[in-house]
């Protein structure tokens, strides 16, 4: 079927086709593939944020040549200025004083999340971190997840400094675009524990002094750099009742 169709005749087709339908078509043949990915899936960088410690907000750097212009400052929101948390295929995180969005620059939609519910009663005293999960070629729809990790200031409860880390199971809040409010969600870890409260929240390592962990969304899978070296493998697949964590050490 390929030698019967020219290029851009295979282009305007499936331009026609909702984002998910495309990405299933690379799969047919690899000439479709490289047609999808040279000319439906264009790759270029309008402009990056950037996070200085010594500012309240992001900044927004970018070239005049690249193309449309892209409001770094997202001055269309109502607020003063934001400071970008995460960002996924397109769409940013952000926060100002108050409240949290889900941002597209390119399109200037956004929506203002609800108020963060506080963290699950089974682990008091840790933090809560927000990312960001979304593909626009298997959903339209993005979630924002609240993963617990450890706080700036020491524990105090000798108990809980001596479980371990992650726990075997723990709830989760987790937003939804499509159902717009947060809900609970269960995760059970696969495997061993990376170690236990009391030796991650002790000493000094090189991602002490960040302000957040770092993350990485991948069909469905959702990747978090932690402190003292190690990786939490989030699956995030709606299947069952309960979603998987694993702990990868480096």
């Amino acid at each position: 079927m390929e030698a019967m169709l020219p290029d851009d005749v295979l282009v305007e087709v499936l331009r026609r086709l909702a984002p998910h339908s495309v990405a299933a078509c690379r799969w047919v043949c690899k000439a479709w593939r490289d047609t999808i990915d040279a000319r439906l899936r264009p790759l270029s960088v309008r402009g990056i944020f950037i996070n200085f410690t010594a500012h309240s907000f992001s900044e927004f750097f970018s070239r005049p040549s690249t193309g449309p212009a892209i409001c770094g400052g997202l001055d269309f929101l109502p607020c003063e200025g934001v400071r970008i948390r995460d960002h996924c295929d397109g769409l940013v995180l952000c926060h100002d004083w108050e409240r949290e969005y889900v941002v597209n620059p390119a399109t200037r939609r956004w929506a203002r999340l609800p108020q963060r519910p506080p963290p699950p009663g089974h682990m008091p005293g840790l933090d809560q971190t927000a990312y960001l999960a979304f593909d626009h070629a298997a959903s339209p729809h993005y979630k924002v997840f609240l993963i617990p990790c450890l706080p700036y200031g020491e524990l105090e409860d000798d108990l809980l400094l001596e479980s371990e880390w992650p726990p075997a199971s723990y709830v989760m809040h987790v937003f939804s675009s499509m159902t717009k409010r947060w809900e609970k969600t269960t995760f059970l870890r696969e495997g061993e524990a990376a170690g236990v409260l009391a030796n991650m929240a002790s000493g000094s390592d090189t991602y002490r002094h960040q302000d957040q962990y770092r993350a990485v969304y991948w069909r469905s899978l959702l990747y978090v750099h932690c402190r003292h070296g190690y990786v939490m493998r989030y699956l995030l697949t709606p299947q069952s009742s309960f979603l998987l964590l694993t702990v990868y050490m480096l």
